[in-house]
C-alpha cells in the first residue's frame, strides 16, 4: 500500500471500508401496491427502525387516487398500509412521524374543502388509525408539497396558493396548533409570476426557511429561498439561477447554520435538465454550486446532510421518453462527488425522497414501473465505511517556506475505540508517485467513535521551490486500510519566503487559525512557459469585485477568466491557450484600486 500527507486543492477524496457492501450498494428492495398506478413520494425512518411512506394510490382506496400510508419493519416488510381520501383525486406528498408517535401527512384533495383542490391535511395515531383532517385553500387549486410537526407541537406546511382570476400561484406557507386549526398563513411571491413552496424547515432560531421557485428571477424560472422569522415575516429572499428554467425542490438547514438546497438546472450544465446542489450561507449567500449530471436528464428531488457532513441527493435520471431511472448522489461537504448509483429496470422508475439511516445506510422511496402498473418502491442502501477517512486542504494556494493548513476527518462506526498508524507523505510531481516521495512522517493514535476533526499544519522548508506537488495521507486502522491523495501547487510568490526550518514538520494544531493575505496580490502563472494550459493565482486581502483578463501582444482582450464578486483568500484559475497561436500573452487582475500585469509565455 502506498505510505502517505497533504499537500492541496481537494480534487478527491479515497475512502476505503472493512464493510463487504460498496456505499450505494442495495441491500433490499420492497414494493408496495396493487394492479393500478402507486407512488411513495415522501419516505422517514421510525423510532422503531422501520419506515413510513406516503403517497398516492390508485389501486386501492375510495376515489380516483387516495392518500396512501405504508408502514414496514425495519426489513420493508409490511405491518399495515392506510388510505385516506373520498371520491375524487387526493395525493399524499410528505409525511412526518410526530413526537406522540403517530403520523402528519400533508397533500392535495379534490375530494373535500372549499375550493376546486385544497390543501389536505392528515393527522393519524401510530397505527394509522384517522385522529383528524383539515383542509385549507380558497377558490381556486391550492397544494401542500411538504409538512414538519414544530417545536411548539403544531405543524408548518409550505405550497402553492392560486391568485385569483390568473394562473399564477403565490408560495403559501400555514402554521397550525396541535389540532390543525390555522395560527396565520403568509403568501410570498411577486407580481404576475408564479411562485412555489416545495419545502419548508423551522430553523434553530424558531423561524422557517422555505424552498421552491420563483418566475420572478433574473431567468424563465429561478430557484427561490425564503427565510422568515417565528410569525412567517420575511426576513430576506434569495434567488438563484440562469436564464433559463432553474427549479428548487428541498431545503435543509445545515450543521454550520447555512442551508443546502436540492433541485434541477436548465441554465446549466451538459443536459437538457441536471441536478443542482447549492450551498449558502446563513444568510442565503452563495458558498458553492455543483451541477450533475450528462448528456441525459438528471433531476435532485431530495438532500439530506450526512453524518460526516457530505449530502445524499435522491432524484431521477431520464434517458429517454422510455427509460428513467432511480437516481442517487453522494457528495462530501464542498459538494464534490464521491459516487453516484442509478436504480431501475427497463421502464420508467423514479426516487423522490431519500433519508440517511440509523445504520449508517440510506433508504429510498419511489416508484416501480412493471407490466401493467406502478407500484410503490422502497430500497434500502448500504452507506459510508465503518471506518472512514477524508482529507481537505485549507490553504489551497501558498509560497514555499509557508506552513500548508489541512484537516484531517476520521469517521469511526464501530462503537468502540480504533487504533493503527497512519503516515503523512508528500511527493514531488501529481499522483503519489511512490518514486517521488520528499517526506514520510508515521502517526499512531485511538479514535473514539463517532466523527474526529484534527488539524494540522506542515511547515513547508523553503528549498520545495514552485511547481506541482502531491500529498497523502494513509495507513491502517484497526482492520481498514485507508488512502487518500491529493495534488497541490506552489506558486511563485515575490520576494521568495524565507524560512528557518530546513526539514518537513508536521504539527497539529487545535484549529486551523489561518491567516488571510494581508496585500492584495498578483501571482507569476506557472508553469511558464507553458503548453496548452498554464495556472494562475492571486490573493485578495479584501473581498470585492475583480476582473482577471487575458490579453494578446497586441492587446486585444483574448478571455476574461474572473469578472465579479470574490472572497479575500487565495485564488487560483486555470487557463486553456490550446486553440491559440504560441507567442507572449498578458494578465491583467483588477481588484478595487489594486491593478496588476504580468507575462506569460504560451509555447506549442
Amino acid at each position: 500500500m502506498k505510505k502517505s500527507i497533504f499537500l492541496t486543492v481537494l480534487l478527491g477524496l479515497f475512502l476505503v471500508s472493512t464493510a463487504i457492501a460498496d456505499p450505494g450498494d442495495t441491500l433490499w428492495t420492497r414494493t408496495y401496491g396493487g394492479s393500478r398506478m402507486d407512488y411513495g413520494f415522501s419516505v422517514q425512518q421510525t423510532s422503531d427502525g422501520g419506515y413510513i411512506i406516503a403517497g398516492k394510490t390508485d389501486s386501492f382506496g375510495a376515489g380516483g387516487d387516495d392518500f396512501y400510508l405504508v408502514k414496514t419493519d425495519a426489513k420493508g416488510d409490511t405491518i399495515w398500509t392506510r388510505t385516506y381520501g373520498g371520491y375524487d383525486w387526493d395525493v399524499a406528498n410528505s409525511v412526518q412521524q410526530t413526537s406522540d408517535g403517530g403520523y402528519i401527512i400533508a397533500g392535495g384533495t379534490y375530494s373535500f374543502g372549499a375550493g376546486e383542490y385544497d390543501i389536505y391535511l392528515v393527522k393519524t395515531d401510530s397505527i394509522g388509525n384517522t385522529l383528524w383532517t383539515r383542509t385549507y385553500g380558497g377558490s381556486g387549486q391550492d397544494v401542500s408539497y411538504c409538512v414538519q410537526q414544530t417545536s411548539d407541537g403544531g405543524y408548518i406546511i409550505s405550497g402553492a396558493i392560486e391568485l385569483v382570476w390568473t394562473d399564477n400561484y403565490d408560495v403559501w406557507l400555514i402554521k397550525t396548533d396541535a389540532s390543525g386549526d390555522d395560527l396565520w398563513t403568509r403568501t410570498y411571491g411577486g407580481d404576475n409570476s408564479d411562485e412555489r413552496g416545495r419545502c419548508v424547515q423551522q430553523t434553530t432560531d424558531g423561524g422557517y426557511i422555505i424552498a421552491g421557485h420563483t418566475g420572478s428571477g433574473a431567468g424563465l424560472n429561478d430557484v427561490y429561498l425564503v427565510k422568515t422569522d417565528a410569525g412567517g415575516n420575511t426576513l430576506w429572499t434569495r434567488t438563484y439561477g440562469g436564464s433559463s428554467y432553474d427549479n428548487g425542490y428541498f431545503v435543509q438547514q445545515t450543521t454550520d447554520g447555512g442551508y443546502i438546497i436540492s433541485g434541477t438546472t436548465k441554465s446549466f450544465g451538459p443536459g437538457e435538465y441536471d441536478a443542482w446542489l447549492l450551498k449558502t450561507d446563513a444568510n442565503g449567500d452563495t458558498l458553492w454550486t455543483r451541477i450533475y449530471g450528462d448528456i441525459y436528464d438528471e433531476y435532485g428531488w431530495c438532500v439530506q446532510q450526512t453524518t460526516d457532513g457530505g449530502y445524499i441527493v435522491a432524484g431521477t435520471v431520464v434517458y429517454n421518453i422510455h427509460n428513467w431511472d432511480v437516481y442517487l448522489l453522494k457528495t462530501d461537504a464542498n459538494g464534490d462527488t464521491l459516487w453516484t448509483r442509478t436504480y431501475g429496470g427497463w421502464d420508467r422508475d423514479m426516487g423522490y425522497s431519500v433519508q440517511q439511516t440509523t445504520d449508517g445506510g440510506y433508504i429510498v422511496a419511489g416508484c416501480f414501473m412493471g407490466p401493467g402498473s406502478v407500484d410503490v418502491w422502497l430500497l434500502k442502501l448500504a452507506g459510508e465505511p465503518e471506518i472512514s477517512m477524508s482529507c481537505q486542504n485549507l490553504t489551497p494556494i501558498f509560497c514555499r517556506g509557508k506552513n500548508l493548513y489541512f484537516k484531517l476527518t476520521v469517521g469511526n462506526r464501530l462503537g468502540e475505540n480504533i487504533s493503527g498508524t497512519l503516515t503523512f507523505s508528500g511527493y514531488s510531481g501529481y499522483d503519489c508517485d511512490p518514486m517521488n516521495v520528499l517526506v514520510s512522517i508515521p502517526r499512531t493514535k485511538t479514535y473514539p467513535p463517532g466523527i474526529t476533526e484534527e488539524y494540522y499544519h506542515f511547515k513547508v522548508p523553503s528549498a520545495v521551490g514552485p511547481g506541482q506537488y502531491s500529498a497523502s495521507v494513509g495507513g491502517t486502522l484497526g482492520d481498514a486500510d485507508l488512502f487518500c491523495c491529493m495534488n497541490v501547487d506552489i506558486v511563485q510568490c515575490e520576494p521568495w519566503k524565507t524560512g528557518d526550518n530546513t526539514d518537513w514538520e508536521l504539527v497539529e494544531i487545535d484549529r486551523p487559525d489561518i491567516a488571510l493575505p494581508t496585500v492584495t496580490e498578483l501571482y507569476q502563472n506557472y508553469p511558464n512557459p507553458f503548453n496548452a494550459q498554464t495556472n494562475i493565482g492571486f490573493s485578495l486581502a479584501e473581498a470585492g469585485n475583480v476582473t482577471l483578463e487575458v490579453y494578446d501582444i497586441g492587446g486585444r482582450l483574448v478571455t476574461t477568466l474572473v469578472d465579479g464578486h470574490q472572497k479575500s483568500g487565495e485564488h487560483k484559475v486555470t487557463w486553456d491557450g490550446c486553440d491559440l497561436a504560441s507567442g507572449v500573452y498578458f494578465y491583467k487582475l483588477t481588484a478595487g484600486d489594486y491593478t496588476e500585469t504580468r507575462r506569460m509565455m504560451l509555447v506549442k
